[in-house]
């Protein structure tokens, strides 16, 4: 008996729901609006800078001037900065000279990491580029220690995104 009075409520409760359900019906409509995102690029360009390479240096040699052109050929501002890197004697003399600033020595910019100027390293996108003129100092009291010293290495240039970056602190990414 009590199996036929609890069978008998459930379906009770089931007609009741389905009662209750159907009378609260409500006229609804929806309408979809396409929505598309796509990110920027940062692109530099292929043709930075010729290769260098300078032999039989003497103390308070200059360098003829080394021209690198930076390009954003991509659809966002960027930031750059260069990179030293190689291995060599002659790095712990040998000064770095860009636009007529003495930036140091190859060995304090590749300790350092990179050269950065957020005030003059930004370019713009839409294909405009940066042309930097880069040239070599040994200075004039660079002893004998440093007879046919070298310095083998390489330049990089790195970018990022300006858009959404802190002032003061940039944030390179994995590069």
């Amino acid at each position: 008996m009590k199996k036929n009075v609890v069978v008998s409520m459930l379906i009770i409760a089931l007609a009741a729901a389905l009662l209750g359900g159907a009378t609260f019906a409500w006229f609804t409509d929806s309408k979809q609006v396409k929505a598309t995102f796509t990110t920027g690029t940062i692109i530099l360009g292929e043709n930075i800078a010729t290769p260098l390479s300078i032999s039989n240096m003497a103390p308070n040699d200059r360098t003829d001037p080394w021209k690198i052109t930076i390009a954003n050929e991509g659809t966002l501002d960027l930031y750059y900065r260069l990179c030293f890197s190689g291995s060599g004697d002659l790095a712990e003399v040998l000064h770095v000279i860009i636009d007529g600033e003495d930036k140091g020595t190859l060995q304090e910019i590749i300790t350092a990491g990179h050269i950065f100027d957020e005030a003059t390293m930004r370019i713009n996108a839409g294909a405009e580029n940066h042309t930097l003129t880069i040239t070599f100092h040994l200075p004039a009291e660079t002893g004998n220690d440093y007879q046919n010293s070298t310095f083998e290495g390489c330049l990089t240039v790195e970018a990022t995104q300006a858009k959404n970056q802190q002032a003061g602190y940039i944030n390179w990414g994995n590069n």
